[in-house]
């Protein structure tokens, strides 16, 4: 009885000490301490510091779906779908990343942006897409005669026919350096144009593609704010077509709105504008109310048929009128609709009179 009563006490001491130690063996983790995503000022709104970085990101961008329309545009002998008429639905997604950090050489930034339509054929692709270091900028993005004016009527990136031949070539690989002085704003660009020719050599390449060289141009703009009054001045020369081009923009604070004048003056044909021999237009930005905006425009083409082989225009002139219309829905959300009417008076080549009707209904989520 005494054995058997040792044998016990000695199991039950011993299943104590297993345990204690298998308990003692399970220690909890001390949580790792936590780096919360802390908001950036100082490169303006919506910007957050990478964590574990001093680099600023700011995501942004819309989601837009728009129904297009169109009459007939009866010129014969112009190549293209002009001719038709109907409408289109497309919906874009546009999405723009933007990383900003201070150095010893100023403001380091890049900027991604990409976009898709559903009426296209391709996937996501690169617009604008640059470095920026200071004043220098390089990579892809645009020159100025993407800026245009606030209403849908005047183009100063388009011609009448609703498109160039080889002008509005506004996104390119290129360089540029921007001088801010407050008041007072210059910039001087390179840019490398995609050769729109033929390839300039015989090179192959693996795909069985060839290797052809980008054509060169060159741009630049002064600009100036007086209070009310913005104004800016643009030249451009294309090395290629060996033709330069000069555009203004003149914009003021008047009365319940804005008034906007653009001109352009081409010396011949060339990829920054080969729409006209010269164009002027103005439009005037209504603000009816603290949502809605109204925009009456109206624009005039003179020459607006290119020769290239002469580097000048066989003549021919267009008008057009239109209005848009902008309201903002709430925070956010916006709702646009424009009508123009285009009429276009050629008796060149086969080409004749013609007129049509165009416009579109935009709704807009940015963010």
């Amino acid at each position: 009885m005494k054995i058997t009563s040792l044998l016990i006490a000695s199991t039950a001491a011993l299943a104590s000490v297993t345990v204690a130690q298998a308990a003692d063996a399970i220690v909890a983790a001390e949580p790792e301490p936590m780096e919360y995503v802390r908001v950036c000022d100082a490169f303006g709104t919506g910007y957050f510091y990478i964590p574990g970085t001093e680099t600023c990101l700011k995501i942004g961008g819309y989601v837009r779906v728009q129904v297009d329309g169109r009459s007939d545009f009866s010129l014969d002998g112009i190549a293209g779908d002009i001719d038709s008429s109907g409408y289109r639905t497309n919906t874009r997604g546009h999405l723009v990343l933007e990383a900003k950090s201070d150095t010893e050489y100023g403001t380091l930034a890049s900027v991604i942006t990409l976009e898709a339509n559903t009426n296209s054929d391709t996937d996501f692709f690169l617009d604008e897409t640059f470095i920026e270091l200071g004043g220098l900028r390089v990579g892809y993005f645009y020159n100025y005669f993407d800026t245009g004016l606030p209403g849908e009527t005047v183009l100063s990136d388009g011609g009448p026919l609703g498109g160039g031949y080889i002008g509005g070539d506004t996104l390119n690989n290129s360089i540029r350096y921007t001088y801010e002085g407050g008041a007072f704003t210059a910039y001087l660009q390179g840019d490398a144009f995609d050769s729109q020719d033929g390839w300039k050599d015989d090179r192959i390449l693996a795909d069985g593609t060839g290797a052809g060289s980008d054509e060169l141009g060159i741009n630049g703009m002064i600009a100036g704010k007086f209070g009310a009054v913005a104004i800016d001045l643009f030249a451009a020369y294309d090395f290629d077509h060996e033709d330069a081009v000069i555009a203004s923009t003149l914009t003021a604070e008047i009365g319940p709105g804005s008034l906007g004048v653009f001109g352009v003056y081409s010396f011949g044909p060339s990829r920054y504008w080969d729409f006209s021999e010269w164009s002027i237009g103005a439009e005037y930005a209504i603000k009816a109310t603290d949502k809605l905006t109204i925009t009456p425009g109206a624009q005039y083409w003179d020459n607006i048929v290119p020769l290239y082989g002469d580097d000048d225009y066989a003549g021919g002139s267009a008008w057009r009128l239109g209005v848009t219309a902008d309201y903002k829905i709430t925070e956010g959300l916006t709702a646009k609709a424009t009508v123009n009417y285009t009429d276009v008076d050629v008796d060149f080549g086969g080409v004749g009179d013609g007129d049509r009707w165009d416009g579109f209904l935009r709704l807009q989520r940015s963010f």
